[in-house]
């Protein structure tokens, strides 16, 4: 068989358990994904915010290796080769279709034969979706990769008249997903023979909140930024105020870090789950085996497709930060270590006020209890394992000043508002 298409579908702010976790939304498109293809049902990102994400996601490394920490100010390091350029060298025409604060000033460009950015008013549901959908039904030159990153999940989410209904789910979200599902459908019947799918998310989202969360949230923002302010707290305000924040970008909880990662091939990738950890940083060393291509040296990732063909594989202890601010910020900055697929150790790495969180996630899967006191042994070994790691070194690579201006300007065209 020739060498598969590869289409890397990101789908920004998709949470695992709109897609895994039946009755949330109306996903017979992923649903049958799901059931022709391989999912993985513990993945974790390695960062809250799009464009670090995007920099592991591209490079199989983790933020403090590519130099891109935050949502903006930041660009690709010098010298960190990118998945589009190692598949490019391997004969694959290389194509991104991006948005949000995914432009060229963050370097996420390199490697690709055309890079073409969308600004938000562009949406899937009209004339740019079909126009996607025609040239792919017009076959090109194979063998191709493709980074498709869609925005409509994203806030203000796009919800379709025929999803606006409790069928689609409870929530705007859910029936934004739903709304997608649709799409979906249409994109993999569009799809030539012979194109493997790899379908996750940059990040979760935070969506659920109470009448009383809302109506308290703006006051409980002002009370813990006063008491962050002054020294007078020891909590991090991320966690203290968890539940006011409706998005993504300032905290670690399960919500925000575990994402959906679904292949799909017929004949190419068999059907099959696995519930082992694994992270987005291994995502982009399966698409070098699948496109037969040779790695970089020095990849932090490893491929995956071990576990697609039947072995059992182990559990890969996953990293994953936040800047705290959408620029990168020391003092709120957060770091977390998820292993065995059951503890997660949250600290703040640049900042020693802030008490450091353990969470035994097979006992307490919300994340309530922490047990970091009660438990030193287990966050001793978590923390060193973060110590070994380095977490702290390269604090990122400043954009030029002019960079800065075009990435704010978008970025605040996008709606951040705190930039």
């Amino acid at each position: 068989m020739s060498r598969p298409n590869i289409l890397l579908l990101v789908v920004d702010c998709l949470r695992a358990d709109h897609v895994y976790q039946p009755g949330l939304a109306h996903t017979p498109t992923l649903d049958a994904m799901r059931a022709g293809g391989f999912s993985f049902l513990n993945t974790i990102t390695t960062n809250t915010q799009t464009t670090p994400a995007f920099g592991c996601l591209l490079t199989a490394k983790y933020p403090f290796e590519t130099g891109i920490r935050s949502l903006y100010g930041h660009r690709l390091a010098e010298g960190v080769r990118t998945l589009p350029e190692m598949l490019r060298a391997a004969g694959y025409r290389t194509v991104a279709e991006v948005s949000g604060p995914l432009a060229e000033e963050a370097g996420l460009n390199r490697g690709f034969d055309e890079y073409r950015f969308r600004s938000k008013k562009v949406t899937l549901y009209g004339e740019w979706g079909d126009a996607l959908l025609a040239k792919f039904r017009a076959t090109p030159p194979a063998p191709w990769f493709m980074l498709l990153h869609l925005w409509e999940v994203h806030l203000k989410r796009r919800v379709l008249p025929e999803c606006d209904n409790d069928r689609c789910g409870k929530t705007s979200y859910a029936r934004a997903v739903s709304s997608l599902d649709l799409y979906l459908g249409r994109l993999l019947q569009a799809l030539p023979q012979n194109t493997v799918v790899a379908l996750t998310g940059d990040h979760g989202e935070m969506i659920t909140q109470s009448a009383r969360e809302r109506k308290w949230k703006k006051a409980r923002k002002r009370l813990y930024m006063f008491l962050h302010k002054h020294h007078l707290t020891s909590r991090h305000p991320a966690h203290a105020l968890r539940g006011c924040w409706e998005g993504h970008g300032h905290m670690l909880y399960d919500e925000l870090i575990k994402v959906p990662l679904v292949l799909h091939g017929p004949g190419v990738i068999p059907h099959g789950a696995s519930e082992k950890q694994v992270r987005h940083v291994d995502i982009p060393a399966t698409i070098l085996e699948l496109g037969g291509a040779a790695p970089a040296a020095g990849l932090t990732g490893r491929s995956l497709m071990e576990m697609v063909r039947g072995a059992p594989g182990e559990h890969r202890d996953a990293y994953t930060e936040v800047a705290g601010a959408q620029y990168f910020n020391k003092d709120l900055a957060l770091a977390a270590l998820r292993t065995e697929n059951r503890y997660k150790y949250i600290y703040a790495p640049f900042n020693n006020r802030f008490k450091p969180e353990l969470f035994d996630l097979a006992a307490d899967p919300g994340e309530r209890r922490d047990i970091a006191r009660s438990s030193p042994d287990i966050a001793a070994r978590l923390r060193g394992a973060l110590d070994a790691m380095a977490v702290e070194r390269m604090p990122g690579m400043e954009m030029t000043d002019a960079e800065k201006a075009a990435a704010l300007e978008r970025l605040k065209s996008l709606g951040y508002h705190d930039v």
